[in-house]
């Protein structure tokens, strides 16, 4: 359980323990008609105590003041009349082990000497008022310190389990982040190794004297998926670094439905015209990915819709093609993860990686058009802006 729910809980408690005292100590008080005078003080310090319970609620920091208040009204309390309320030094019980578990153990100490002291001093300004002996005042005092004590060996073994589990945690993500690498290695050797094949054979065949044309464009080909891929892969692993501006997001999206209006019906909605502050190369990387991965599965429509709301920019760009699964949505972002076979399957890594080192978001949900929808969230440029903000 996190320390911060422990605090509040410690605080809700000891508001209804102190309210629900209060009530049953009044109605008592009323049913003798407060013919005592320590009885009206005790209600009266119950009702402050009670109302100091309620306004820490509000407070979501605990200090050694919470604690210090706690035994000063419980010793306030019992100093009302202790011969009749004796019992209740099991009251200095709950803020000396919350102190021990909460704070170190300075602290700690110093809450338990005061409890001690203020106890003390209670025992013997009435101790012509009680029959107890000294064997109570021991006996009490040995609780406050054992329950003291319990508190921080409480606290100390939750830290070491913490750390552990921290340790695991990390041991975890690096085990995940090597098991990751070796795949993604892997993946690149695979896709390395289908294009050489095809070069290899073709080279073979023209080492026979076969001369073709269509052999020299396998090679052609291959050769430049070779290097796509391998170009694509350095971006994501090592994205070059431009100088960001204010780019128009309006005048981007109608510049990218010029350049593919021939191949399906683009609509394009935008409202204002928003600005996004990054690098122009790394912004069209995203739209171009996005966009022509939203022709190519459309069967015949692509809407884009671009607004902005609050400080934000969204642009959602959605098709009417098959959609994407609910079982690979999770895996699409991943490096070599296509479901095209022309593909290199990095394309939607690299961009969901440009969005993030952007202070930006990528969702992916299923469209109204039956397909797929992006939906890209970026902070909104300001034209004063012309620094890097990271």
């Amino acid at each position: 359980m996190h320390l911060e729910r422990i605090q509040h809980n410690y605080k809700l408690l000891r508001f209804i323990f102190s309210l629900a005292l209060l009530i049953s100590f009044t109605f008592f008080a009323g049913t003798s008609g407060l013919k005592s005078s320590t009885q009206v003080v005790a209600v009266f310090i119950l009702f402050v105590y009670t109302a100091v319970s309620f306004v820490t609620l509000f407070i979501k920091k605990v200090s050694i003041i919470d604690t210090i208040l706690d035994v000063t009204f419980i010793s306030a309390f019992i100093f009302t009349d202790f011969d009749k309320l004796k019992y209740f030094s099991l009251l200095y019980l709950f803020p000396l082990f919350f102190s021990g578990f909460t704070f170190e153990s300075r602290q700690a100490y110093s809450v338990l000497i005061l409890a001690i002291f203020e106890y003390s001093f209670l025992f013997f300004m009435y101790s012509e008022q009680h029959s107890s002996g000294y064997l109570h005042l021991i006996l009490n005092i040995f609780a406050f310190w054992i329950i003291t004590f319990a508190g921080l060996r409480l606290r100390k073994d939750l830290q070491i389990q913490q750390a552990y589990i921290t340790k695991l945690e990390e041991e975890k993500k690096q085990a995940e982040v090597y098991k990751k690498l070796y795949r993604i290695s892997a993946e690149l050797a695979h896709e390395i190794r289908n294009p050489l094949a095809s070069i290899k054979a073709a080279a073979d065949l023209l080492a026979e004297g076969k001369t073709d044309k269509k052999l020299i464009d396998m090679i052609k080909n291959e050769a430049e998926r070779l290097n796509k891929l391998l170009s694509d892969f350095l971006l994501l692993s090592r994205p070059k670094e431009s100088e960001k501006s204010l780019i128009s997001v309006k005048e981007s999206v109608l510049r990218f439905k010029e350049l593919f209006k021939d191949h399906k019906e683009i609509n394009v909605n935008i409202s204002g015209n928003p600005y996004v502050y990054m690098s122009e190369k790394a912004f069209y990387s995203v739209l171009s990915n996005l966009i022509k991965n939203a022709v190519e599965w459309a069967k015949n429509k692509v809407v884009i819709n671009v607004y902005e709301l609050g400080d934000k920019v969204y642009i959602e760009i959605e098709d009417d093609g098959e959609g994407i699964k609910p079982e690979i949505r999770d895996k699409i972002f991943e490096p070599f993860f296509s479901t095209s076979k022309t593909g290199t399957g990095l394309g939607l890594a690299i961009t969901n990686r440009i969005v993030i080192e952007n202070k930006g978001n990528i969702l992916v949900e299923d469209s109204s058009l039956g397909g797929a929808k992006f939906v890209l969230i970026f902070p909104a440029g300001r034209k004063n802006e012309s620094f890097d903000s990271r």
